[in-house]
């Protein structure tokens, strides 16, 4: 049977900064309107790792139905932005065939732009050059890659976390080998939407979101993320991708290890998370379509859809 064509969907995209209230408005929505949600948070799709995540409750999810959350293992580390992008747009096809509707909410950029757009994937770099050059990166200090990155793309750097290292390597292994900007690479592969998104973008005044972020870490402290981390470590290990790239859980494994105090800890997080909500607001703004709607305002939100 033919798959269903989407390439006429309007699909609502609700993203935006951490802590903002994305969530709590896709979950309005789905409730309101009949949506299933779309999760574009790449952290929440790793099974274990709940409360730094803010992953969605049991409660919550049957609200509506849920995807994307807790399909990826803590050890696995092959799955990414492509394959995501692909497999939400086969979906949202299924959804739709089936008289279903769905819309996408998150914070992660890449993955939105991917599902939306696609990615560009073969640059024609042999393998066995790109192995080489891989090596000289993994020997170089990430510090000293990230600088770089500031140096020959500073469009890309400013929205990539200097923790980000296969992003901050990619980046790098693109321009060595084609003289390009990744940055460029990305603005240039829009051929087409494969659906037609309805971009909402959730945010507050920056000083009652950092406020929000800083309130949400120690709740989520309260709400055991030491343990999870904990149980988390124990059976992986300490080193694993996940933990390191992302915030909440790489501060947790430092206190794990004695390296710092949870006073410390809590104060990283609350830190890390505020820069990386700043950087989320640069790459959305950069969005022309997006609309932008302070979380309270509900009903604003809500006409787009009654319109």
């Amino acid at each position: 049977m033919p798959s269903y064509d989407i390439s006429s969907l309007n699909i609502p995209v609700i993203c935006g900064p951490t802590a903002a209230g994305k969530s709590a408005i896709a979950l309005y929505l789905a409730w309101e309107f009949g949506y299933e949600i779309i999760s574009a948070d790449s952290r929440q799709m790793v099974k274990g790792m709940d409360i730094g995540t803010a992953k969605p409750t049991t409660d919550e999810r049957k609200l509506a139905p849920h995807h994307f959350i807790d399909i990826v293992e803590p050890d696995d580390e092959i799955y990414n932005s492509y394959m995501y992008g692909n497999e939400v747009r086969e979906l949202l096809s299924k959804l739709y065939s089936e008289g279903k509707k769905a819309l996408i909410c998150g914070g992660s950029g890449l993955y939105i732009h991917s599902a939306v757009h696609g990615f560009f994937e073969d640059l024609g770099i042999d393998d066995s050059e790109k192995f080489e050059y891989r090596k000289i990166l993994e020997r170089t200090p990430l510090t000293e890659c990230y600088e770089k990155l500031k140096s020959v793309d500073p469009e890309y750097a400013a929205v990539t976390p200097p923790s980000q290292k296969q992003r901050i390597h990619r980046a790098l292994e693109v321009f060595h080998f084609t003289g390009r900007k990744i940055s460029d690479l990305h603005s240039e592969h829009q051929p087409e939407q494969f659906f037609h998104p309805i971009y909402i973008g959730i945010n507050s005044e920056r000083e009652i979101l950092f406020d929000k972020i800083n309130s949400r870490v120690v709740k989520m402290v309260d709400s055991g993320l030491v343990g999870e981390v904990e149980t988390l470590t124990n059976k992986y290990g300490t080193e694993l991708k996940h933990f390191k790239k992302t915030i909440g859980y790489k501060e947790v494994v430092e206190y794990l290890k004695g390296d710092i105090t949870k006073e410390r800890m809590i104060e990283l997080i609350q830190t890390n998370t505020r820069h990386f909500a700043k950087r989320q607001i640069t790459w959305f703004k950069r969005i022309p379509e997006m609309r932008w709607f302070d979380p309270e305002n509900v009903g604003e939100i809500k006409n787009i859809f009654i319109a």
